[in-house]
């Protein structure tokens, strides 16, 4: 008996509740870490040690356990990783020191890799036809969710302080926790191949494409982890108006992001995702020009726009390319070389900034986004052109 239309909507429904909530947990240090930097006295350097440590622990996740989730173990997964996201906020809320932090971070971080290949991996294969629209909708509860965690928190830390936020949202993981643990999850479909190595699936060149454009798009990822709050703050910006940018940002997600999907089920998702690159890059190179902090918001909500259209083409590309049986292992690749971009701009870029300032910083991020997005047209073009001479080939 196939699965009925409303049995798909309750399992997006369970499997976006997951999203949300390893997302406000990861997102809550967009808005605090300009507060823990004043309040405990660190280096420009702590920001990006803070901000990495969750990239490289959700990198190792994703590379080396989403896989399980294609060989039957996908709940199990995801409520390891809600759990982490609590115990992580817990860390967050009883630190004092630059050490506790990186730690906290690490643990919130591994969260990250342990929910959404996962999460991603189901919701795609729930219908084949209307993957790109789902990945749309699970795009929006993600980012819905990583704006709340900052809004929220710029708006709690004033009331009621730093540690009583970080328990709050080491609260809702726990809470999503209970919610999802009695539930019965939708199962991947495995095979032979289910039981290789993620790497293993770069040897796909349709997979490179997906990794590559990928990477593009959350290299600003790490910059705005490490430097956004910093950054707006320098601007002349409070705790508020952090949280209210992210917002400004995720409502054209809401509003755009399934919308983007459908168009990638009805066209190429590699191909749109390709060229929706040339819109997102210039953003992040605009915003190193500007001093003024409306203006720079704005900028990010128009960022947000062609985001929105571009974000569920990629992850949907990556779904597409993926073989049958590596759903989850896929998504954790791809994430995985999205992580070691952000992780190495989370790294490296505060000092950049703190010694060149903010043109040169997101002049830099704008130059490796071309670079990335240039490697993978040239390839998906000699792509399509060998299939097209195979094609003939064959008709001849």
């Amino acid at each position: 008996m196939k699965p009925t239309t409303s049995d798909h909507r309750a399992d997006l429904w369970l499997l976006l509740a997951c999203s949300f909530g390893t997302a406000t947990a990861n997102s809550v240090i967009f808005a605090v870490l300009g507060d823990l930097q004043d309040t405990y006295h660190f280096a420009d350097s702590g920001l990006g040690l803070i901000a990495g440590a969750g990239f490289l622990t959700g990198l190792l996740v994703q590379l080396f356990i989403a896989p399980f989730a294609d060989r039957g173990h996908s709940k199990r997964l995801i409520i390891i990783g809600l759990v982490l996201a609590g115990v992580g906020s817990l860390m967050f809320s009883t630190g004092t020191t630059l050490f506790q932090f990186v730690i906290a971070r690490a643990v919130v971080g591994s969260s990250f890799g342990f929910v959404f290949p996962a999460v991603r991996a189901l919701a795609a294969n729930l219908d084949p036809n209307r993957s790109g629209e789902r990945m749309g909708k699970v795009v929006s509860v993600e980012l819905i969710g990583f704006v709340c965690g900052p809004l929220l928190g710029g708006i709690l830390i004033d009331p009621i302080g730093l540690s009583a936020t970080f328990f709050v949202f080491g609260l809702v993981a726990f809470v999503t926790v209970v919610i999802v643990a009695p539930r019965t999850f939708p199962a991947l479909v495995q095979t032979g191949e289910s039981q290789k190595l993620s790497i293993e699936l770069l040897r796909h060149p349709r997979m490179v494409v997906a990794v590559l454009v990928v990477m593009a798009i959350q290299l600003p990822i790490g910059v705005y982890d490490a430097l956004w709050d910093r950054y707006l703050t320098d601007l002349g910006g409070s705790n508020i108006m952090v949280g209210f940018s992210f917002a400004l940002y995720s409502v054209p997600f809401m509003l755009l992001s399934s919308a983007g999907g459908r168009i990638a089920d009805r066209g190429e998702p590699q191909r749109i995702a390709l060229w929706s690159m040339i819109v997102v890059a210039p953003f992040v190179f605009f915003y190193g020009f500007f001093d003024i902090l409306w203006i720079v918001v704005g900028l990010n909500i128009f960022e947000g726009v062609a985001q929105a259209i571009a974000y569920p083409a990629t992850v949907a590309a990556v779904a597409k390319a993926a073989p049958i049986g590596r759903a989850s292992a896929a998504q954790g690749l791809s994430g995985s070389a999205g992580l070691v971009g952000a992780m190495i701009m989370a790294f490296t870029m505060p000092s950049v900034y703190g010694h060149y300032g903010p043109t040169v910083t997101f002049g830099v991020v704008f130059v490796l986004m071309v670079a990335l997005t240039g490697a993978a047209a040239i390839l998906h073009i000699r792509l399509n052109r060998a299939e097209i001479a195979q094609a003939q080939n064959l008709i001849n």
